[in-house]
């Protein structure tokens, strides 16, 4: 559906995107995830028309877009802030895009009466927008912007502002709505959970590019390069020359593969089954042990002194116990200094 190929812009000196191409289909959602400053926003701004000094190509179905402004591209946008209008009521608010577009009065409270129950503000249609919650107030936002039946939805940050409990939870309602609407989306945050419970593929930018883009479980089982790998929330990466990664795992099929770094992924790791002869058995001592509910966050230092994190599930763990470790052998991944 829309496609950007080899897309550069910069702020004066400040180079922001650096010849980026991406694809989005027809009925996905594509996540664009990375730091703050990681070009993300100015990509969503020049598809959206707020940014038009750029270069490279932005296609729609086909057809360059750059010379359609931006009010006339269809597209309907949710930030962050969400950008409500105090002095109109949830339903006026909601109202907004359509009466510019000219539909009945009579239409128009039917296609707002009809969001509200979609998006779960049914009986709110005459509150003050300032009276509602921060989850309110998102799906109002999100309503608004599906009014005009959008071609594209894009979302900046849209969970942002929202404490975890309630992003957690508005995320996967978010997606549920997005897609019941049978709408393309183009969804931005710095959140890796947040996007693996939205995106049908994500794109992980830093420093204007894109690092990697892949399906959700692709993209956390195996990332490719180390930069992917830590914003991941991966601590396990190594450098290929590291002798003790050479004493541990020897010269493997990853060990060879690599242009950079090994990644041990945490996943791979557990307590030691000596009935598994497709895993790496390795003798450790726990150097933290941080109980987060249903599992401990578990650091351990390995007889070759390397210190390998992951997860156990509920099981009681103390600092200086011992512990015997297996390494499923897939679970060691190369990780590459070249951008896919």
């Amino acid at each position: 559906m829309l496609r950007a190929r080899d897309v550069s812009h910069a702020y004066g000196d400040i180079v922001s995107l650096r010849e980026v191409s991406l694809d989005l289909d027809e009925g996905e959602i594509l996540c664009l995830l990375g730091p703050s400053g990681c070009g993300k926003t100015t990509l969503l701004r020049i598809i959206a028309g707020l940014e038009t000094e750029y270069k490279g190509v932005i296609a729609l179905e086909g057809e360059d877009i750059k010379p359609i402004p931006a009010h006339k591209r269809g597209f309907g946008l949710m930030f962050q802030d969400f950008a409500l209008f105090p002095h109109l009521s949830v339903a006026e608010n909601i109202a907004y895009g359509l009466k510019r577009l000219g539909m009945k009065r009579e239409a128009i409270g039917e296609e707002v009466r009809s969001l509200m129950r979609r998006v779960g503000l049914a009986d709110l249609d005459e509150r003050d927008v300032a009276s509602l919650s921060g989850g309110q107030q998102q799906r109002v936002a999100l309503a608004r912007s599906l009014a005009p039946n959008p071609r594209l939805l894009m979302l900046d940050e849209p969970l942002g502002s929202l404490d975890a409990q309630l992003r957690d939870a508005l995320a996967l309602e978010l997606r549920r709505i997005v897609k019941s609407a049978g709408l393309s989306a183009i969804y931005v945050t710095h959140d890796h959970r947040e996007a693996y419970a939205v995106a049908d593929r994500i794109a992980v930018m830093n420093t204007g590019r894109v690092y990697q883009h892949d399906a959700p479980r692709d993209l956390y089982r195996r990332p490719r390069c180390e930069f992917v790998a830590r914003f991941l929330g991966m601590t396990n990466v190594f450098p290929k020359s590291d002798s003790r990664i050479l004493d541990l795992l020897g010269r493997t099929e990853a060990w060879r593969r690599s242009t950079g770094s090994i990644l041990i992924h945490p996943a791979g790791i557990e307590l030691s089954d000596d009935m598994d002869s497709s895993a790496l058995r390795i003798e450790s001592v726990v150097e933290s042990a941080v109980f987060r509910g249903g599992f401990t966050e578990v650091t351990v230092l390995t007889e070759s002194e390397l210190r390998l994190s992951f997860a156990l599930a509920d099981l009681p763990v103390s600092v200086g116990d011992k512990m015997g470790i297996s390494v499923r052998r897939d679970s060691i991944i190369p990780l590459n200094d070249s951008l896919v």
